[in-house]
């Protein structure tokens, strides 16, 4: 007599696929040896029907939760703003001369040949002879000696040591006095490296001298002269032979008076004296010929 037995098996749906299949075959191995003996027992597999996961209890609630309950949010700490270091001011850099590549079949550029003495400056110079109102006339020319020398563009330089020629402008004594000596310079060239430069401009000279224009022998004949003619002013006006003779005496002090104060003086310069000149136009003089 084959009995039943029913075999309530438990909720699979945790297990795993592998377990499952397990237990089956173990079951159906029981079943095979029941059948090999007249008594065995013939087990009959029910399958349970299959548990559903109950949602209450295994949902996870994902509705936010109360605000009471969410923890605070903390803001995060400002860190104070840094301040830029200061940046390190600009190395100025000259500024380098523009780079030509040649072009073949066109000559370079070549350097330039000449440079530029602006108008306005002012050569120093010293006279290298001695000038006077008696010996130089108008008309006559001296040398001075540029003392230094004189830059411009282009690298053009007049130098120290080039010879200034200069013209006599006004050459006269002081008559009776020292009130009218008149001595003047006016600039012509410039002269160095070989080369003679035409130049405009003014002189101003110092430490002009003054030397009496007479002899002794002319300043006598002047005080006698003086003299003569006051003593004859003075018999003249003189009544009596006692008065004329004073008069006389009187008169030809009177003249010598007149004499030495009538001497005619002449302006005088000396060898190395200091002659200030300046350009009133500019100058063309060549580079490199120094």
């Amino acid at each position: 007599m084959t009995k039943f037995i029913r075999v309530a098996l438990a909720p699979l749906a945790p297990l795993a696929p592998l377990a499952f299949l397990g237990l089956v075959a173990v079951f159906a191995a029981c079943g095979n040896k029941d059948q090999a003996t007249p008594d065995s027992h013939q087990v009959e597999l029910t399958p349970a029907p299959s548990a559903q996961p109950q949602l209450a209890d295994t949902a996870v609630s994902l509705a936010p939760a109360p605000a009471a309950e969410r923890p605070a949010a903390t803001a995060p700490a400002l860190k104070p703003a840094r301040k830029p270091a200061p940046r390190p001011a600009p190395t100025p850099v000259a500024a380098e001369p523009p780079v030509f590549a040649p072009v073949p079949g066109v000559p370079a550029p070549s350097a330039p040949t000449t440079g530029v003495i602006a108008g306005g400056l002012s050569l120093a110079t010293t006279l290298g002879t001695r000038v006077c109102t008696n010996t130089h006339k108008v008309g006559d020319q001296v040398t001075a000696t540029l003392a230094s020398g004189v830059s411009g563009t282009n690298g053009a330089l007049i130098p120290a040591g080039a010879t200034v020629t200069l013209r006599v402008s006004e050459s006269q004594r002081g008559e009776n006095g020292k009130e009218g000596i008149r001595l003047a310079f006016e600039p012509v060239s410039v002269t160095f490296a070989g080369v003679t430069y035409t130049i405009d401009g003014s002189a101003v000279m110092t430490q002009m001298q003054t030397v009496r224009a007479q002899t002794t022998g002319d300043q006598a004949k002047k005080v006698v002269g003086g003299a003569v003619i006051g003593a004859i002013a003075g018999q003249i006006l003189g009544k009596r032979a006692k008065t004329a003779a004073i008069g006389a005496a009187v008169g030809a002090a009177a003249g010598g008076v007149v004499a030495a104060g009538t001497a005619d003086w002449n302006g005088c310069l000396a060898e190395g004296a200091n002659l200030t000149v300046t350009l009133t136009s500019p100058v063309t003089v060549k580079v490199g010929a120094y």
